[in-house]
This record gives structure tokens, sequence and C-alpha cells, in this order.
């Protein structure tokens, strides 16, 4: 089954839309995902005919952004309805910026007290390696090139 997204916070729903609060910032800032608190009715519901499927179009009514704390709580709460869901965590592969509990399963820690770290992604390495043609510097810290 699919569902569609509807939103027009316009006119005389204008106030429902909660986003016009932030409007410059997302003009100013428009990278990176936010979060916020949403209210949604169905909209309609149609036939696909030649698929033998129903859509549902579900209408956004009322948006808030929220930032801070609150945002890390609509964070919280997304990641766990959706483990709910799929099983599947929101959380990506432990990164060495990760805190760890020590003793606990997510330490990494050998018995020298070291730490493995991860390799670096390819975004990773492109990212230094732009960094450091930037900078004046040899694109890799060995001076070379990719091969």
């Amino acid at each position: 089954m699919a569902v569609k997204l509807s939103a027009q916070l316009t006119g005389e729903n204008r106030e429902l839309n909660g986003l016009n609060l932030i409007e410059q910032t997302l003009i100013d800032q428009p990278r990176g995902e936010r979060y916020a608190v949403v209210r949604y009715a169905v909209k309609r519901v149609s036939d696909e005919i030649d698929e033998g499927v129903h859509v549902a179009t579900a209408k956004i009514v009322h948006i808030e952004p929220v930032d801070g704390a609150v945002a890390d709580r609509v964070r919280d709460i997304l990641a766990e309805r959706y483990k709910d869901r799929t099983g599947k965590s929101l959380d990506g592969d432990p990164t060495l910026f990760d805190s760890v509990v020590p003793g606990g399963e997510q330490d990494d820690e050998q018995d020298d007290g070291e730490r493995e770290v991860p390799e670096a992604s390819a975004e990773e390495l492109m990212a230094e390696r732009d960094e450091r043609k930037a900078a004046g510097l040899p694109a890799f810290s060995d001076g070379g090139e990719p091969a």
C-alpha cells in the first residue's frame, strides 16, 4: 500500500503552520534535518484500479517545529516508533565519537585499554582530501593522489 502526503497551510489555516516562525532560518540554513510535531488527517483514498490498490493521501493540518530538548524527545519517539514498526534501529553503526559505556555492551575496549578505531568511510576520506587541497596541502598525507 502507498501513502501520499499533502500539505497546504495557507489562508484560513495559516495560523496552524508553525514553519512560518522559522521561515528565515530555513532560507538562511537550508541544509540539515529538523524535527516537528504534526497533526494529520486523511484527505482522500483513491482506487488505483489497474494496480488493484487503494492509495491514501494524508494531509498535514498542523505543524510546529521543535528544537533543543524537545527535538531530542521527538527524535527518541521517532526512533522508538520506527523500531516498534520495523524491528530495526535508526541508530547507524557506532562511530569513534559515540559515547562508550564502560563495562557495557558498547564497550569496545580491549584488554590493553585501547579501543579499535573504525576505518574511515569513502565520504570521510574524500572530505579529508578536499580539506587538505583547500589548505594548499597534498591531497593525502603521504603526498600522493588516489590510484
